[in-house]
């Protein structure tokens, strides 16, 4: 046996390891296998001499004499600091308390367990198992949660374990209301959370197999799926928190689910006078009828393309005064039609206009490739029947938005011609590198409008961080509760992640939540056995580590059973 040093790159900088190594024969080939993981080597380095000493006899050179003491055991080196910090998170915004109330402390207890999964080390129920294999993960009374495993010629996970994640998704589900509606209180109470502006957006994860009946369908997939099966999830935010999360049948247009969605959070949370604001995917003359319920108003982006509205803003924008927006990120004004009570926010963006211009130009060397060859075929008698040369020049203008600026004729000879629709083209270009926002609300000026769209990015990014961060896609459950308890679990998780978030951002740390959470996997939890006396101890933090524990108020991580000194 020998002692090895494996050093290993992290966010916050290079970690050295110390693990206990032995080789052996196999066969004619002599490997090497890992006998134990001694941590950190900067933790240990004081107690190396003494292990080496005390292991000298096994080593492969001569041993020299050494004094006499027991056996020295490493049984267990597991993960620790993300599993602190979502405690720490966990017990901030009283999600404990909540479930404990709504549900039981069992559920309250389980519900963490699977929270602190998908936050930390994403996976299905199965996956959990492993999960808590290698993690430190305590129940109500600080003991380690372990993993139940049965045999039955591959290892797998003990049926009794799954059933009681499959049960605690089920007691969720039920309470899934109620307990949004306390968490909401319990976010308004502790961090003020203002629920004047409310942000409503929509996205679509799939499934793997058929899904269950109730809810997966085919439709429009964001996640560039259309064969396979999915569901829309819709979350609402105030004041960047996640307030309130929905799933509707994968076939749904968006503007079907918004009058839904308003009259479950006016009912719930007892929102007075708000702004709702949404995509230009949710506009339609019902959703706005909806929004301007009672004293709401609305802020909406407004589709740029087919809508003589736009058009119009568009010309009348030429003679109005502009304004610059901030950091020299673009100008905007301020618009009003005749006979029209509500406001239009005009915005000209010149990254933007950067971006869509590049994307034209690409769409249009695209589209005339291909009208291109359609001509030749035509040409060589490849294609004949004006049916057959009019589907493929659709198919032709439809792969690269080629109809925005290509039409085509067939001669009278049978000659396929194409050209640039002029007009058209001059239309594209009127609206390149702006979008234009829709608003009644008299108190929000051109300028305060743009913020507050611009603020629907945070909805977005939620999205982001359930899909990417988060990852609950692809789903497997087969029944649409499970599925609605599934997501409601990254609902929970979401609401963990941006109370990360803002802890970060009030001790003045600009790293994303992927970086923070990577950055805490280093910190482990060793139990060393020395001369029959078991002791554990936590491996020091690196400095960014130690800087997110120290923004969630942990600035000495302890073993558990020990009392972490707070910030």
């Amino acid at each position: 046996m020998f002692v090895r040093k494996v050093a290993r790159e992290y966010p916050g900088g290079r970690v050295e390891y110390v693990y206990l190594v032995e080789s052996y024969r196999d066969g004619a080939r002599s490997r090497q296998r890992t006998v134990a993981n001694l941590g950190r080597a900067d933790v240990l380095a004081p107690h190396l001499d003494a292990i080496v000493r005390l292991l000298r006899p096994q080593l492969l050179t001569p041993p020299t004499p050494a004094p006499q003491s027991g056996p020295v055991r490493v049984p267990e080196a597991l993960t620790y600091g993300p599993v602190a910090v979502a405690q720490a998170l966990w017990t901030e915004v009283g999600l404990g308390e909540i479930l404990t109330h709504t549900c039981s402390t069992e559920v309250a207890e389980r519900s963490f367990v699977l929270v602190a999964h998908r936050l930390v080390h994403p996976g299905s129920e199965h996956a959990l198992a492993w999960w808590l294999d290698e993690s430190f993960v305590p129940d109500a009374r600080g003991q380690r949660l372990r993993p139940a495993w049965q045999t039955h010629g591959r290892v797998r996970v003990a049926g009794r374990q799954l059933l009681q994640w499959y049960r605690t998704l089920d007691a969720l589900f039920t309470a899934k209301p109620q307990i949004e509606t306390e968490l909401y209180a319990r976010l308004r109470d502790l961090f003020g959370l203002q629920v004047d502006i409310v942000f409503f957006d929509l996205t679509s994860t799939y499934f793997e197999g058929r899904g269950p009946k109730d809810v997966a369908r085919h439709g429009h997939s964001r996640d560039g799926r259309p064969r396979n099966r999915q569901v829309l999830v819709g979350v609402v935010m105030a004041s960047g928190w996640p307030i309130a999360s929905y799933v509707f049948e994968g076939n749904r247009q968006d503007r079907s689910t918004v009058k839904e969605v308003l009259a479950d959070v006016r009912s719930r949370f007892a929102v007075q006078r708000v702004v709702w604001v949404a995509d230009r995917g949710m506009v339609s003359d019902d959703t706005l009828a909806a929004m301007t319920e009672g004293t709401d108003h609305y802020l909406v982006g407004l589709q740029r393309r087919r809508n003589p509205t736009a058009q119009a803003v568009v010309q009348a924008s030429v003679s109005q005064p502009r304004q610059a927006l901030p950091h020299g990120s673009g100008e905007v004004c301020e618009v009003t039609l005749s006979g029209d009570a509500a406001r239009y926010v005009i915005v000209w963006s010149p990254e933007r206009l950067r971006y869509e211009r590049t994307l034209r130009r690409q769409d249009m060397r695209r589209t005339r490739d291909r009208l291109r060859k359609l001509a030749r075929a035509v040409t060589t008698r490849k294609l004949r029947t004006p049916a057959k040369i009019g589907v493929r020049a659709g198919a032709c203008l439809a792969a690269h938005h080629g109809m925005r600026y290509f039409a085509w004729a067939l001669t009278p000879d049978g000659r396929f011609r194409y050209w640039i629709d002029r007009a058209k083209l001059r239309a594209e270009r009127r609206v390149e590198g702006t979008y234009i926002l829709h608003t009644n609300e008299p108190s929000l000026d051109a300028l305060r409008a743009v913020a507050v769209y611009k603020d629907l990015q945070t909805v977005e990014r939620g999205f982001r961080t359930l899909k990417d961060v988060l990852a609950v896609r692809p789903i497997y459950h087969r029944t649409a509760a499970r599925v609605r308890a599934h997501l409601f679990v990254a609902h929970l998780a979401l609401v963990l992640g941006c109370a990360l978030e803002k802890a970060l951002r009030r001790a003045g740390l600009t790293l994303a939540l992927d970086t923070a959470l990577a950055a805490l996997r280093p910190v482990r939890l060793v139990t060393l056995e020395v001369d029959g006396t078991t002791t554990q101890v936590v491996t020091k933090p690196t400095a960014h580590a130690q800087a997110v524990l120290k923004a969630v108020g942990l600035s000495r991580l302890r073993p558990p059973g020990e009392c972490s000194e707070t910030a």
